[in-house]
């Protein structure tokens, strides 16, 4: 088994609460991840342990969103469907003087070789789908 980090840090010309509405509305994930999202569980009034399904290709993985500070902070793990033995997804959005400042740290344990697979996936998705969410929402 070996660790991986992927992390992603980008600016938005948006104010810290529109980044944060875009990030938390998972169901329309889709529109900027280029994978399939649907909320599977809703999670309680601060969106704590909403699960979001994503499935890319045959793969279909779980999320749970485990922590909120709105519009500042959330955390996530993969409760399903991905071969990694620990998985963490931290989002920090904080306020800069012409908009936000995006960080998304992701920490896994995957078996080793399969990890590298996994961060180069992780890091050229999800780094296009931010790229991408920029551009609709204002970047």
């Amino acid at each position: 088994m070996g660790q991986k980090e992927v992390r992603f840090e980008l600016d938005f010309a948006v104010p810290p609460e529109r980044l944060w509405e875009a990030l938390s509305d998972h169901a329309s994930m889709g529109k900027w991840t280029g994978a399939t999202v649907r909320l599977i569980a809703k999670g309680d009034a601060e969106g704590v342990g909403a699960v979001r399904r994503v499935r890319v290709g045959q793969l279909a993985i779980d999320e749970e969103v485990i922590y909120t500070d709105a519009p500042r902070r959330m955390v996530y793990r993969i409760v399903r469907g991905a071969p990694m033995s620990f998985h963490r997804g931290e989002i920090l959005i904080s306020k800069t003087a012409t908009g936000s400042h995006l960080s998304w740290h992701i920490l896994f344990v995957a078996p080793k070789g399969f990890g590298t697979l996994l961060e180069r996936s992780i890091d050229v998705g999800l780094g296009r789908g931010l790229r991408e969410l920029r551009g609709l929402i204002g970047g």
